[in-house]
């Protein structure tokens, strides 16, 4: 991954991963997550490439990490988020890493506690 400009040659690496792909958590219908940082080498942001996220969390961009914050809302049912993030480094180089967050609801016809 080189790149010319003029007489000089600059050679990058492409951003790579610090946070292990996989789970993030399982989490309580209409609780917070609490802060998940998401962390990738030379990366300069990171974006939502694909999936879903649940509602009420959101992902703040950083440079080489960023965060998931929020408290759920709107889970009807147990579910898991399938999500793919993209970390981006200032070449425009990209990596892909691919989440889950868990949401539960509790048993049928019984209490939660949050």
């Amino acid at each position: 991954n080189a790149v010319q400009t003029g007489a000089v040659l600059t050679v990058s690496d492409a951003p790579a991963w610090v946070t292990g792909a996989g789970s993030l958590g399982s989490f309580a219908a209409g609780s917070s997550i609490g802060t998940i940082t998401l962390t990738a080498t030379n990366s300069t942001g990171m974006t939502l490439q694909s999936g879903s996220l649940p509602g009420g969390i959101t992902l703040t961009s950083g440079v080489g990490s960023s965060t998931l914050t929020g408290t759920e809302s709107g889970a009807t049912a147990d579910t898991t988020y399938s999500f793919t993030i993209r970390a981006t480094d200032a070449e425009g180089q990209t990596a892909d890493r691919a989440f889950t967050i868990t949401i539960n609801l509790g048993a049928n016809n019984s209490g939660q506690f949050n």
